[in-house]
C-alpha cells in the first residue's frame, strides 16, 4: 500500500471509539428505512424469497455509498439525525409496524454464525455457480423461489460492490476499486480481499437485510483467514503492520452501526441514553469473532494471525466481542496477551475447549463441527454455522423446584425431593421430544416452507441444498436445554437440607409457608435460611447440590434423547444462559427457601447469588465443580476491582487464577474491571467516564449511557478480590 495504512487504521479506531460515546441517540438509519419500505411496495406481489432478493437489488442500487478519507475497507451507510419531515415519515412507518414486518428483513433475525469460510473459498462467483447448478430438476414452487431468491441475493451483492468500486474510483482510490473488481469475478485472493468481502456481507446483512435485534458471529476467523494472510506476508504483498491496519479498520467497521444504550437493562422511561431498535435495528448488536482454540486434529489452533488480531483488540471498543477459546496446550505468549487485554477491560468472553468440545461430542455432533464450535450473540452455543435452534426445553430451575415442593406434600428427605424433581423434569421433555422426532429427526425429508433469509445465501449447508436453514438446509437441528439460575437453585436445596433435614429447625411445610408469606411472620427462618451454606463460597454442601442437580438434569436429557435402540435421535445444546432475565423473572417470583425474598433477583447465569461471595478463588472453585463437560455455553460474569490489577504481580495473579479455574473444569468467564468506587463516581460524573464499559451477558455496554436502575444492577454485582 502506498498510503499510510497504519495511521489510517488508528484514525478509524479513534472514530469508532468517539461514535459509541458521542453519537446522538436520535441518530437513525433513515435512508435504509425508506428504501426497504419502497422496495416492499414495488415487489409485494412476489413470493417472499423473490421479494427479498429483488427488494435488496433495488435497495443496494439506490443506497448512498459513503467513503471516509481514512477507509482501508469499504462499507458505510447513512446514520444521522433525521430532519423534521423525515422524522414525521419515520414515525408513521414505526406506528404502522412496516419496519418490523417487512418481508425483506423479517426472516433475518441474526443470532447465528455465518459461513464466511465457504464464502471466502468460493467467492460470489462460486456461490452463484453452485446455486445455479441446483435449478435443474426442481419443480416445487417453494424450492424454485428459494433458489431464485438466493441468486438474487448474490446479484444484489454484486450491484452493491460494483457501485462501491465506482465510488472509490471517483474518490481517487483505485486500490479500493481494484479490490471490488476482483470480488466480482473471482474468490478472494488476498487477505485484504477476504476482509473486504466479509465487511460487505456484514454491512448488507446488518444494515439493509436485518430485522430488529440482528447480530452475527464471524466464526473462527483466525483459522480460515490464515492461508491468505500467510501467503501475502511471505510474498511481500502485505506487511504485518499493514495487516494490522486492515484489522483495525475491520474492528472499527464492526462498531459503526452501534447506537447509544443497551436493550437488556436499558429502559428509556427510566433515563439514560437509548437509541432503540426502531431507529436502528442493530443499535446494540454485538459482533462476535472466535479466536484461538483447538484444531480438529487436536493440535493448538493458535497461530500468528491469532496473535496479531489479539494484539489489535482495542479495550475501549464494545465491538467486536472476542470469543477466545482456551485449552490446556495453549501457547503461553498467546494466553498472556488475552490476560493483559482482559485486565484492560476488553470485550472478551473466554471459553474452555477442554470441556466444551467434549460436550459437543457427547451430544452426537461430528468431530469437525465439535472442534469448530462457535458462540453466537448473546453467548449462545452454535454448531459451526451448520446448526439451527428450533425451540427450548427446561427453564428456570428455582421455578421447577418450587413447583415440585408445592405439589409434593410427602417429601421426607433430600433423595425424595430429587426424585420428585427428576419426575417433573422428565415429564416436561416428553411432548417436545416427541414433536422433535416427528419433524426434525430426518432433515432431508422436510418440505420446503417457501421462505428465505439473506443469511441462507451465506450458509454452506443451505447453499448445498438450495434451502432455508429452517426447512432442511441445516445439518443439525437442536433444542436449547435451559438450565437457568443454578446458584439460587443450589442455595434453595442447601437451605432445605440444612434447616429441615439436618438441623431440624422447621418442617418443610413450615418453611414453605414462610416463603409464601415472604418471611413476614418468620424472621427467624429468614435468618437461618440466609445463613445456610451458599453456592459460590466453595462450600461442600451447597456446591454438592449444584453439582447433583445439574448432573441429574443432564442425565435425564441424555436418557430421553435416546430412541428405543439406545441411539441419540434428539439433539440438545445445554446452556445456563438466562441473559438478564434473572432480574425480570425474579421480580415476578415469590420468596424461596434460601432466604431470597419475593421480587428480588435470582442468581445470574452460572454466577452465585449476589452478596454471599467475597473471594474470587472460592467462586471459581464452586463454578468449576459443575459437570461442565456436558454444557455447551454459559456465562460467568465476574467484576473485579482495579486494585488487584495495580499490584506488581497483578497479571501473574489473574493468569494463575484463570488457568487454575479452567484446568479444574471451568466452562467460561467474562471480566469487568470496575471497582464499586469507580462505578459510583461514573454515576455522579458521567462525562469523566465516557469509555467505561461493563459486560452484560454476551456483550458490552457503556456504563454511563445506562439508566440508573441498570447501573445499580452492575454495582450490585459482587466486587471480587483474590
Amino acid at each position: 500500500m502506498e498510503i499510510d495504512a497504519v495511521k489510517m487504521g488508528r484514525a478509524l479506531i479513534d472514530e469508532a471509539i468517539r461514535l459509541i460515546s458521542e453519537k446522538d441517540e436520535k441518530s437513525t438509519l433513515i435512508e435504509r428505512h425508506f428504501l426497504i419500505d419502497e422496495a416492499w411496495n414495488d415487489f409485494e406481489s412476489e413470493p417472499q424469497p423473490i421479494l427479498m432478493g429483488k427488494g435488496l437489488c433495488q435497495v443496494l442500487s439506490r443506497c448512498s455509498l459513503p467513503i471516509s478519507e481514512n477507509d482501508l475497507l469499504l462499507g458505510r451507510y447513512v446514520d444521522r439525525v433525521p430532519d423534521e419531515q423525515e422524522e414525521a415519515r419515520f414515525v408513521k412507518l414505526v406506528q404502522s409496524m412496516r419496519l418490523r414486518n417487512n418481508p425483506i428483513i423479517n426472516q433475518n433475525g441474526g443470532h447465528l454464525t455465518l459461513d464466511f469460510s465457504t464464502a471466502i473459498r468460493l467467492g460470489l462467483p462460486g456461490l452463484t455457480a453452485k446455486v445455479e447448478s441446483l435449478q435443474s430438476g426442481k419443480h416445487d414452487p417453494n424450492e424454485v423461489s428459494q433458489i431464485r431468491g438466493m441468486l438474487l441475493c448474490y446479484e444484489a451483492m454484486k450491484i452493491y460492490i460494483r457501485r462501491y468500486g465506482e465510488a472509490a474510483l471517483t474518490k481517487g482510490r483505485p486500490d479500493m476499486a481494484a479490490v471490488c473488481e476482483s470480488l466480482l469475478t473471482e474468490a478472494p485472493r488476498s487477505f485484504r480481499d477476504a476482509l473486504q468481502l466479509m465487511v460487505f456481507v456484514f454491512t448488507v446483512y446488518m444494515i439493509y437485510a436485518g430485522a430488529p435485534v440482528n447480530c452475527i458471529s464471524f466464526g473462527r476467523i483466525d483459522q480460515f483467514l490464515l492461508p491468505l494472510y500467510q501467503r501475502d506476508i511471505s510474498t511481500g504483498v502485505l506487511t504485518k503492520e499493514e495487516a494490522g491496519a486492515l484489522i483495525d479498520d475491520f474492528y472499527s467497521k464492526c462498531s459503526l452501526h452501534l447506537g447509544r444504550g443497551e436493550h437488556q437493562m436499558g429502559n428509556p422511561a427510566l433515563g439514560g441514553h437509548y437509541t432503540g431498535w426502531d431507529r436502528n435495528q442493530c443499535f446494540d448488536s454485538p459482533t462476535y469473532f472466535t479466536l484461538g482454540g483447538l484444531a480438529p486434529d487436536g493440535t493448538d489452533g493458535c497461530n500468528e494471525l491469532t496473535e496479531l488480531m489479539l494484539s489489535h483488540v482495542e479495550p475501549r471498543l464494545k465491538n467486536p466481542v472476542i470469543i477466545f477459546r482456551y485449552h490446556s496446550r495453549i501457547q503461553q505468549e498467546i494466553w498472556d496477551i488475552v490476560v493483559r487485554k482482559a485486565m484492560k477491560n476488553a470485550s472478551f468472553l473466554i471459553y474452555n475447549d477442554d470441556v466444551v468440545i467434549p460436550a459437543y461430542l457427547h451430544s452426537g455432533v461430528d468431530r469437525v463441527s465439535a472442534y469448530n464450535y462457535s458462540i453466537h450473540p448473546c453467548n449462545w452455543a452454535d454448531i459451526d454455522s451448520c446448526g439451527v435452534i428450533i425451540g427450548s426445553v427446561g427453564g428456570y430451575l428455582p421455578e421447577i423446584i418450587m413447583q415440585v415442593l408445592n405439589e409434593s406434600s410427602s417429601i421426607q428427605d433430600m433423595d425424595a425431593l430429587y426424585n420428585a424433581i427428576a419426575d417433573h423434569f422428565r415429564a416436561s421433555l416428553k411432548e417436545p421430544f416427541r414433536c422433535y422426532r416427528e419433524t426434525f429427526s430426518h432433515p432431508e425429508r422436510m418440505p420446503s416452507n417457501g421462505h428465505l433469509g439473506f443469511h441462507d445465501a451465506f450458509l454452506g449447508t443451505c447453499v448445498d441444498k438450495g434451502r432455508s436453514r429452517y426447512d432442511g438446509g441445516s445439518k443439525y437441528y437442536a433444542f436449547y436445554a435451559l438450565l437457568r439460575n443454578i446458584g439460587t437453585a443450589a442455595d434453595m436445596l442447601s437451605s432445605i437440607e440444612e434447616l429441615v433435614f439436618k438441623k431440624k429447625i422447621c418442617t418443610l411445610q413450615v418453611l414453605l409457608d414462610a416463603c409464601h408469606d415472604n418471611f413476614e411472620n418468620r424472621p427467624d427462618l429468614l435468618h437461618f435460611a440466609q445463613k445456610a451454606p451458599k453456592y459460590g463460597t466453595d462450600n461442600a454442601l451447597a456446591d454438592g447440590h449444584a453439582r447433583r442437580l445439574m448432573t441429574l438434569l443432564l442425565d435425564i436429557l441424555d436418557e430421553e434423547s435416546l430412541d428405543e435402540k439406545g441411539e441419540r435421535d434428539v439433539l440438545t445444546l445445554n446452556v445456563t444462559i438466562n441473559d438478564m432475565n434473572h432480574l425480570y423473572f425474579g421480580h415476578e417470583f415469590g420468596a424461596t427457601p434460601d432466604g431470597r425474598k419475593a421480587g428480588e433477583p435470582l442468581s445470574e447465569n452460572l454466577s452465585p447469588s449476589v452478596g454471599y461471595v467475597s473471594s474470587l478463588t472460592s467462586l471459581l472453585n464452586s463454578v468449576a465443580s459443575l459437570p461442565t463437560d456436558r454444557l455447551h455455553s454459559g456465562a460467568l460474569n465476574v467484576r473485579i476491582g482495579s486494585d488487584i490489577l495495580k499490584r506488581e504481580n497483578g497479571a501473574l495473579l489473574l493468569n494463575s487464577l484463570l488457568t487454575t479455574y479452567f484446568k479444574k473444569g471451568g466452562l467460561q468467564i467474562q471480566i469487568s474491571v470496575a471497582d464499586t468506587e469507580t462505578l459510583r463516581s461514573a454515576q455522579a460524573c458521567p462525562e469523566c467516564y465516557r469509555d467505561l464499559t461493563v459486560r452484560i451477558t454476551g456483550y458490552s455496554a457503556i456504563f454511563v449511557d445506562m439508566s440508573k436502575n441498570a447501573q445499580d444492577e452492575i454495582i450490585r454485582r459482587d466486587e471480587l478480590a483474590h
